[in-house]
């Protein structure tokens, strides 16, 4: 897809007009040439680059008082949504515009993954076989690296619908200067509105930022994919024209549920979270059946209607009366409207049960057991439609069918996650509360095994005979029983997984399960044979977990008790795999290589014990926590690791890119259901002749990598005050941007008490994006005789291609001469010069490394598009950027000796521009954490 990059510098250019007229009329001309000598500034400064003048204008920041650089930081951050929010628009465009030419469509397309397939020879049973095990669940989850607010959302909702008005309509003419009024007005408005949050959010907060997606574009847009995937399998495969589409898409969250590091969740937090998806999506259903309640106005004096709807109508008897009191006869001859307004009230009566817990007697008499009750009256409703009136049966009403079969009453599954070594508490503190059970501390791994599987045995639900437990037992206890009493109520879909992250030993598994015992929900019958309601997914994240996955699988695959409960859950064993530490432990080569090593072991130990399994994976925004392109990661998988099924988390940070509008939701969702059909299919991966040698060289990158990464991140004396010091990280804790701590301990930051989200957000804000690239260098100047055999791996290795793409985008982020600047914030000299010589000298072996690699002469020479998208971006982050490092000056030493003055006078507190920045880095770069 080319882009017409003066198009889209134009649209650009009048939206940035528009916000420089804003912020005259509110804040002064002043501010705005305050803004445009920075931007000038530092434009002429990436033209012609000059140390003196890009050192006045530094100090001409410096002068600025807190609140000026807030308004500044504002100009720029806003202009980063317009734009953004142009490209988004003009991409969108150009999709519509390729799949008005019907030969053509972009890649990842339905229509061009489809053809790909009858290229390929796939024949029509095949494809509706791949179709049948095709599940593609993304999993929402709180980590934003944005400050922005549902409302900022709201009003670039508002904006995208305008400026795609602005770009149709006919310069000059009538409508095109209302449309511009209009487009102006918005900016404005945005402009008079704070765009970030002035407090820390709450897990609330969090839960209400991810619900907002499905109202903003993914009831929408879900109805969507499920019909372009019908056009295109009936253009493509005519031979299945009449075959039913399962519901192969589903959500899933872990916002609300997942506790781990996060002290803020709790098992009232997962109530609530449950509640409140249950109510968005059973009002969006009244949304639809009143719709539908206009549309399908039939009359049975002109058409037939099937006895069913009648039949249907009067086993709502009692409803029926109650609902029509004010008069009987009401839609006496429109039976499907009658059906639907009994309909409605049912989905508000099962809205109101499950608000209520359960407690709502008089809802209870109306409501809805399951969404399968709900769904067979649809179907009732549409059987009969069809019959007389096919467009009306194949329009609204069969998309609140997908979308009932989608989202159920539960909306998105909610997983539940904890670290393993905060189950081990618990089950020692439940031990030690029975004199008959031993001190579980002092048991070794096999002894631990032993014991669970033997109380695992055991029939009944566990009791315990004492108060005398700790809070987080007594939390842990009061999950399970919210879980089962939530999932009676709102359905059986209502929970996901329960994922262990830090999965070290095969008794973790156990011990969750025995935990669930506790409240029901891990059961075993007369026969012995035990049962789960939740799978249990372990989390392998770091290099050393990865490793032993080989050793942790097996030796609880060979508990036959756990065996048998995996025949009960479709012999299927969910398992995470964990980028973002993995690549925080080992660097970003020996992270590749080891999460491809592990899939490949989890396959062959699946194949040797006869059982499926589905990959779960824990993917970020940035390259370093597994970003960069959905559906090229997963259709480079290695082959056979997929088997139709995949999860993958969507991080909060890049929610908003993704779902913010609903034809970019509709482009993200194909594009990963289209990237997982051809990572399914054997015609689609095909092992490279040479792949044990392209192995072979991959290794040895990661040994590399991983000695380069390790000699800074672990023996370097020093390193992690460096790294406090010369980015934000220690303010990033302290901003309201996430309900999670940024720290799982107080103190000096380190690896292991950093989280990787922090970790890599530091480093992006500061220019480094080091995590991304850093041992990439040394790597590939390791294997410098191997050059052609690594040229080779990059025509015909899928799996390695994506990777150095990802690489290429990531370290092209960079920039040396801002990390520089941001390194002066460290106050040691000697440390500052060391760890910079490191980070400089693998800096230029990664940039010959890749210009070697990928034979060209600069970055990005084969992506012009994404580069000219970066080169425009980085004179407008400049400024931020040194913005950003006068404000942590700022307020380090307002830290020091308490003094907020600047200038003389009482001025603006520097958090407050300080979070604006990060704000406006963050939407500049993009992906950032």
């Amino acid at each position: 897809m080319t882009i017409d990059n003066d198009v889209l510098r134009e649209r650009i250019s009048l939206l940035g007009s528009f916000l420089g007229k804003a912020i005259s009329r509110q804040s002064g001309e002043e501010t705005v040439h305050t803004i445009e000598t920075l931007r000038k500034g530092f434009i002429q400064q990436r033209r012609e680059p000059n140390e003196t003048h890009k050192q006045q204008l530094i100090d001409f920041i410096a002068s600025l008082d807190n609140q000026t650089l807030k308004n500044v930081i504002r100009g720029f951050s806003i202009y980063f949504f317009l734009a953004n929010l142009s490209e988004e628009n003009y991409l969108r465009e150009q999709r519509h515009a390729l799949r008005a030419q019907s030969e053509q469509s972009w890649e990842g397309s339905f229509r061009r993954t489809l053809l790909e397939c009858r290229e390929r020879n796939i024949e029509p049973a095949q494809m509706q076989e791949l179709i049948d095990q095709l599940k593609f669940i993304p999993v929402f989850t709180a980590h934003p690296t944005e400050a922005r607010r549902r409302t900022t959302m709201n009003i670039l909702q508002s904006l995208f619908a305008d400026s795609d008005a602005l770009n149709n309509l006919t310069e000059n003419s009538f409508a095109y200067e209302q449309a511009k009024e209009q487009t102006a007005q918005t900016i404005d408005l945005l402009w008079s509105s704070d765009e970030v949050r002035t407090r820390k959010p709450l897990v609330y907060d969090e839960i209400n930022n991810g619900l907002h997606y499905f109202n903003a574009s993914l009831f929408e847009a879900i109805p969507k994919v499920y019909r372009n995937i019908k056009a295109a399998i009936v253009d493509i495969y005519p031979e299945l024209t009449e075959y039913p589409l399962p519901a192969f898409m589903s959500f899933g969250s872990w916002i609300g549920g997942d506790r781990d590091g996060n002290p803020f969740v709790t098992f009232e937090t997962t109530e609530l979270a449950v509640l409140m998806h249950a109510d968005t999506v059973l009002r969006h259903y009244q949304v639809l059946l009143k719709k539908l309640r206009r549309q399908l106005i039939h009359s049975d004096t002109t058409v037939n209607v099937a006895p069913e709807v009648y039949a249907k109508i009067e086993s709502y008897d009692e409803l029926d009366q109650r609902v029509f009191d004010y008069n009987l006869d009401d839609y006496g001859n429109e039976p499907y409207r009658r059906l639907l307004s009994l309909i409605l009230n049912k989905v508000k009566a099962t809205n109101r049960l499950i608000q209520s817990k359960g407690s709502d007697s008089e809802a209870e008499k109306d409501a809805y057991t399951n969404p399968q009750a709900l769904l067979e009256d649809l179907r009732i409703i549409r059987q009969s439609v069809n019959t007389h009136d096919t467009a009306h049966a194949e329009g609204l009403l069969l998309d609140m069918i997908r979308l009932v079969k989608t989202c159920g009453f539960h909306l998105a599954a909610l997983d539940i996650r904890q670290e393993s070594s905060y189950h081990s508490d618990v089950i020692a503190d439940i031990f030690a509360s029975a004199s008959n059970l031993p001190d579980y501390q002092m048991l070794g791994e096999i002894e631990r095994q032993e014991w669970l599987t033997r109380l695992l045995k055991k029939p009944g639900t566990p009791l315990i005979y004492t108060e005398n437990l700790t809070d987080k037992t007594r939390e842990q206890l009061a999950l399970m029983n919210s879980v089962a009493t939530l999932r009676k109520l709102v359905g059986q879909d209502t929970f996901g997984s329960y994922v262990i992250s830090m999965t070290n030993n095969a008794s973790q598994i156990l011990e969750v399960l025995l935990l669930m015992r506790f409240a029901g929900l891990c059961k075993i019958n007369d026969e012995g044979q035990l049962s789960a309601d939740l799978p249990v997914a372990p989390l392998f994240e770091t290099i050393e977990d990865l490793k032993n996955i080989d050793k942790i699988l097996p030796a609880v695959l060979d508990n036959p008790l756990y065996r048998g409960l995996l025949q009960h859950s479709d012999n299927t064993q969910e398992i995470m795999l964990g980028y973002s530490d993995s690549s925080k432990d080992g660097g970003i080569i020996t992270s590749a290589w080891q999460l491809y090593s592990a899939q490949q072991t989890i396959n062959r130990i699946a194949e040797e014990y006869g059982i499926k399994t589905r990959l779960f994976h824990g993917r970020g925004g940035s390259v370093s926590r597994g970003g960069g392109s959905t559906h090229k990661a997963i259709a480079a998988q290695p082959a056979g690791t997929l088997h139709g099924q995949i999860k993958v988390t969507e991080q909060g940070e890049v929610l908003y890119a993704k779902y913010a509008n609903t034809d970019t939701a509709v482009f993200e969702l194909t594009m990963g259901i289209t990237g997982t059909l051809k990572a399914c299919s054997s015609r689609f991966v095909v092992q490279p002749a040479e792949l044990p040698s392209y192995e072979a060289l991959f290794a040895r990158l990661a040994d590399a990598g991983e000695y380069r990464y390790r000699e800074l991140t672990d023996h370097t004396d020093g390193f992690y005050k460096f790294y406090s010091q010369a980015t934000p990280v220690a303010e990033i804790s302290l901003l309201n941007i996430g309900s999670r701590p940024a720290h799982r301990k107080k103190g000096l930051p380190s690896k292991s008490t950093l989280r990787a989200i922090p970790w890599v957000f530091g480093w992006s804000l500061a220019r480094f994006t080091l995590p991304a690239w850093y041992g990439v260098g040394s790597a590939l100047h390791s294997v410098k005789e191997d050059e052609d055999l690594m040229k080779e791996m990059n025509d015909c290795w899928p799996f390695f291609s994506v990777f150095i793409s990802n690489i290429e985008m990531a370290f092209t982020k960079s920039e040396m001469s801002i990390a520089h600047a941001y390194s002066q914030l460290c106050d040691d000299e000697t440390l500052r010069e060391k760890i910079m010589t490191a980070v400089t000298d693998e800096h230029q072996l990664t940039y010959s490394g890749l210009n070697s690699l990928l034979n060209q002469e600069s970055l990005l020479s084969s992506q012009q598009n994404l580069a000219a998208s970066l080169e425009w971006r980085d004179a407008y982050l400049d400024p931020i950027n040194y913005i950003q490092i006068e404000l942590l000056k700022r307020a380090r030493q307002k830290d020091t000796t308490g003094d907020s003055d600047h200038g003389g006078h009482k001025d603006l507190d520097v958090e407050d521009p300080l979070i604006r920045s990060i704000n406006a880095l963050a939407a500049g770069l993009r992906n950032t954490g």
